[in-house]
């Protein structure tokens, strides 16, 4: 697909009548502004954000694969927790189904296990005392004092899956849950006392394809709309061609008979205008990193949604310090 805009002269030789029509194809960059066509305003956010961020400084400017597999955390500017809120994602049956696993399982016993871990490194060395775990609705916070438990959302990307703005934003995303509570510090050990949950959403939104040999299909894209299926892309596009030669062929009729008159030859120009705005254009992941190769733009950056809370009565957790 070509990531610059690509200007088709339609102008029948004999017009005389104003300036040659340029008829612009669709660009990658013109997802957004589709996406908010259909009612997808979050995934379009999203995208928009991806455009107007900076490379990341390293070769072919993609996120740092040490970042990727959570193995540092990513720098503040390659951070939005903005645009995602949980009150949206749980609009979606997907996202909720993974709440509600998580909600079962929040303290399964690797889940405690995680959560003591947390408790331990955050905690061993304070005095005596009371302390509180609180994120504030921060889910980055969260993210850097450790979850307890994770759940991987996921959409089959080549098959016949549902299409929904969640996929389009996030794709495959982590639901993570947190508990926050009371600590108890003493000289012989630690007690957590859990008194709410939290649950948000962690992503990477980037465009790299790992190690596969060809780059995942995003898609049929034109102005207005988008088309997941291949063949049906493909049979559109074709549609329009023979649309879009039917009306060059009958205004070369009317042009050979002398029955074409200057609004006639005007109207075949806007409709081929018409019609070629309506072309779909298969969209990839490289398509993506060839834009940012080109304009030097485009970051990849981590997503955290906000934290939706909830109540719990649990359990005393007691660490062991030694």
């Amino acid at each position: 697909m070509a990531v610059t805009t690509v200007a088709t002269t339609m102008s029948p030789a004999s017009n005389k009548v104003g300036q040659p029509a340029t008829a612009r194809q669709f660009k990658i960059s013109d997802i957004p502004n589709t996406m908010k066509k259909i009612n997808w305003p979050v995934a379009a956010d999203l995208m928009n954000h991806w455009f107007i961020s900076k490379p990341w400084p390293i070769e072919g400017g993609g996120m740092d694969d040490a970042v990727k597999r959570h193995e540092v955390f990513a720098p503040a500017e390659y951070i939005n927790e903005s645009i995602v809120k949980m009150s949206w994602v749980t609009g979606f049956e997907r996202a909720k189904a993974a709440i509600t696993h998580l909600r079962a399982t929040w303290n399964s016993p690797r889940g405690i296990e995680l959560i003591k871990n947390r408790i331990r490194r955050a905690f061993s060395d304070k005095a005596p005392g009371q302390y509180s775990v609180a994120f504030n609705g921060v889910a980055s916070a969260a993210e850097r004092f450790g979850y307890s438990n994770n759940k991987v959302v996921e959409f089959e990307q080549a098959g016949s899956d549902e299409v929904n703005e969640l996929r389009a934003a996030l794709a495959n995303f982590n639901m993570r849950v947190i508990a926050e509570g009371m600590v108890v510090v003493t000289d012989k050990d630690i007690v957590f006392i859990p008194s709410q949950l939290g649950f948000y959403i962690e992503d990477a939104y980037d465009f790299n394809d790992g190690t596969v040999f060809y780059s995942q299909v995003l898609g049929y894209w034109n102005f207005d709309k988008l088309v997941t299926d291949p063949v049906e892309g493909a049979k559109e596009n074709a549609k329009l061609a023979a649309e879009m030669n039917s009306v060059m062929a009958e205004s070369k009729y009317q042009e050979i008979r002398g029955q074409q008159s200057a609004q006639q030859k005007g109207e075949v120009v806007r409709r081929y205008r018409e019609l070629e705005g309506k072309h779909y254009m298969l969209v990839q992941n490289s398509d993506f990193r060839d834009y940012r190769d080109l304009n030097k733009m485009g970051g990849d950056f981590r997503v955290y949604s906000d934290i939706l809370y909830e109540g719990v009565t649990a359990t005393p957790i007691e660490i062991l310090t030694k």
